[in-house]
This record gives structure tokens, sequence and C-alpha cells, in this order.
């Protein structure tokens, strides 16, 4: 596949306190298990994490994607764990 021919991907990113955890985990199991790439370790990690949240609180389905903008940090809707009393 050439770089022309691929499909643009939305990119997400954050800030971690954990990020040489993290770079570590990837580094101690890209050789056996199946994410072969940085990124790919990263997207296992969220979706895995996602389809339990979905279990947990959502019958098991997907939510809604979001539009565009809609997702606002707890500083901008004062909701969130920062702001729980």
């Amino acid at each position: 596949m050439t770089k022309a021919s691929r499909t643009p991907r939305p990119k997400l990113g954050f800030h971690t306190d954990q990020a040489a955890r993290i770079r570590a985990a990837y580094l101690g199991t890209r050789a056996v298990l199946p994410p072969s790439t940085f990124s790919e370790f990263l997207e296992a990690a969220v979706l895995e994490t996602i389809e339990r949240l979905e279990a947990e609180h959502n019958n098991g389905h997907s939510w809604d994607a979001p539009a565009a903008g809609e997702v606002k940090s707890t500083a901008q809707t004062g909701v969130g764990r920062w702001n729980r009393t």
C-alpha cells in the first residue's frame, strides 16, 4: 500500500506520567504479541478497556460517536473525576 492510497485516520494523543512504563510494556511484548507497531499496541490497549466499559455500562453496545468538538475537558464542563465530592 502506498502512502497516497492510505485512508486518513484521526489522531488521538494524551499526556501521561506513565510513558516509560507504557513504552517498556510495548518493548517487552512486541516480539510475542500481535501489535507490531507502538500505535497498534496503544490502540489495542485502549480498545480492550473500551470493550470492558461497554459491557459494564452500556449493555455491551458501542456508544454513539461524538460530534466534532463534543469531547470537552473537565475544566470546560465541570464534570468528571476532578470535580467529584
